[in-house]
C-alpha cells in the first residue's frame, strides 16, 4: 500500500498540476455550456500524421453528441511516460490515454498476447479479432476494478525487420550473430532470440543513435521507423516479415466511464470506431509513401517472402503463454478463430 502511495505521490509533478489547473479552466468553460470535457493523453509527437488522425476523435466525438461532448488532446508524452499515464487514469487524475498493448501487459498480463509474434495471420485476421472477438471485448472490461477500462483500439500496422546489410530476413539463420533493437518487453526479446538475434532492448528514440554507431545491426518496427526517425539513411535493407501487429489500446478511467450516461458511451466509442476507420484508410497510404522514400534514399524491399521457417521457430512462445492457464488458452482460441484464409500455411 505504501508503494502505491508513493507512486501515485509521484505522479503529481508539474504536468500533472498543470493538467489540473486547465482543467479547472475547462471544467468550468463546460458548466457553462453543458459539454462533457474529457481529457486524453498519448505519446505520439504532435503534428506528425498519426497525430493528426488522432485529433480527429475531438471532431467525431462533437459529431456524435451533437457537441455535448469534446475531446482534450495531449499528444507528445506531455504528461509523462506511457505507464505514467495510465497511473493517471486509474487515479482519476487524467479521464483518457492512447497507449500500446505492451503497456497494458504490466497492469494485465493477459494483454501481452498482442506481443506474440504471428499471432496475427495478417492485416485481415488483425482487423477481423480486434472488432469481432468476444474474448477482446471481455479483456477490454477486466480492469474496471483496477481504475481504467479500454473502449477502443488503435490499428497499428505491421512490424518488420530492417538491417544495416542488404540481405532478406525470411530464415533465422539471417539473424544469427547479428545485434536487433527490441522493445523493451519479454516476449520482444523472446521472439528475437527465437528468429535468431541477439536482443538489444532500448528505447525507441535511441535506435537512431545505436545504429549509427554500431551497437546494433538493425531493428524491427513499422515504415514510419525508416522515415519519421530517420533510419532509411542507416540501414540497407526491409523485409516485409509482418511478425507482429501490436495494437494501440485507448483506456478510459472507471469513475470517468461511469459518470457517462449510457447514449454518452456509445456516443464515445462510435466517434472512436471512426477515428480509427479514418487512421486505417489512410494508413496504406501513409506506409506506401514511407517506403517508397526508403527506396529512395537506397533501401531494399522485401516483399512476398516465405515466413514458414520464422512462424515455426516462434511456435514456443505461443505454447508458453496458452500454458499461463484457461483464461489465456480461451482468449488465444478466440483471436485464431478469427484466421480464416489467412490462416492457411501459416502454421505447418
Amino acid at each position: 500500500m505504501k508503494k502505491i502511495l508513493k507512486r501515485l505521490g509521484a505522479l503529481l509533478t508539474a504536468a500533472a498540476l498543470l493538467l489540473a489547473a486547465v482543467t479547472f479552466i475547462q471544467v468550468k468553460r463546460a458548466n457553462a455550456s453543458n459539454t462533457v470535457q474529457i481529457r486524453l493523453a498519448h505519446n505520439q509527437q504532435g503534428g506528425t500524421e498519426i497525430a493528426d488522425t488522432i485529433a480527429k476523435f475531438d471532431e467525431f466525438t462533437r459529431q456524435e453528441s451533437g457537441g455535448k461532448m469534446s475531446i482534450s488532446i495531449y499528444p507528445s508524452g506531455q504528461l509523462g511516460s506511457e505507464t505514467s499515464e495510465v497511473e493517471m487514469v486509474q487515479a482519476g487524475i487524467l479521464d483518457m490515454a492512447k497507449v500500446s498493448s505492451n503497456t497494458l501487459g504490466q497492469f494485465d498480463s493477459r494483454y501481452s498476447i498482442f506481443a506474440i509474434p504471428y499471432l496475427f495471420r495478417g492485416q485481415e485476421h488483425y482487423y477481423e479479432a480486434m472488432e469481432k472477438s468476444q474474448a477482446v471485448k471481455d479483456l477490454f472490461q477486466a480492469t474496471a476494478n483496477q481504475g481504467f477500462v479500454a473502449i477502443g483500439y488503435y490499428a497499428n500496422g505491421s512490424r518488420n525487420f530492417y538491417l544495416k546489410e542488404n540481405v532478406k530476413v525470411d530464415n533465422p539463420s539471417v539473424l544469427s550473430g547479428k545485434k536487433i533493437r527490441s522493445m523493451v518487453s519479454s516476449t520482444s526479446m523472446s521472439m528475437i532470440t527465437a528468429l535468431g538475434g541477439t536482443p538489444v532492448p532500448m528505447a525507441a528514440s535511441e535506435t537512431y543513435s545505436a545504429l549509427q554507431q554500431g551497437i546494433v545491426d538493425g531493428a524491427e518496427n513499422t515504415e514510419l521507423a525508416l522515415t519519421v526517425d530517420g533510419h532509411e539513411d542507416l540501414v540497407s535493407s526491409y523485409t516485409y516479415t509482418e511478425h507482429q501487429y501490436s495494437p494501440d489500446i485507448f483506456i478510459i478511467s472507471t469513475r470517468k466511464w461511469n459518470s457517462l450516461t449510457e447514449e454518452q458511451k456509445e456516443e464515445l466509442t462510435s466517434a472512436l470506431e471512426k477515428t480509427n476507420d479514418n487512421f486505417k484508410s489512410a494508413y496504406n497510404r501513409m506506409m506506401d509513401e514511407a517506403i517508397e522514400q526508403a527506396r529512395q534514399h537506397g533501401v531494399t524491399v522485401y516483399k512476398g517472402i516465405d515466413k514458414t521457417n520464422l512462424i515455426r521457430a516462434v511456435q514456443p512462445i505461443h505454447q508458453k503463454y496458452i500454458d499461463r492457464g484457461p483464461e489465456y488458452q480461451a482468449l488465444y482460441d478466440d483471436i485464431e478463430s478469427y484466421a480464416g484464409a489467412e490462416s492457411q500455411g501459416a502454421k505447418q
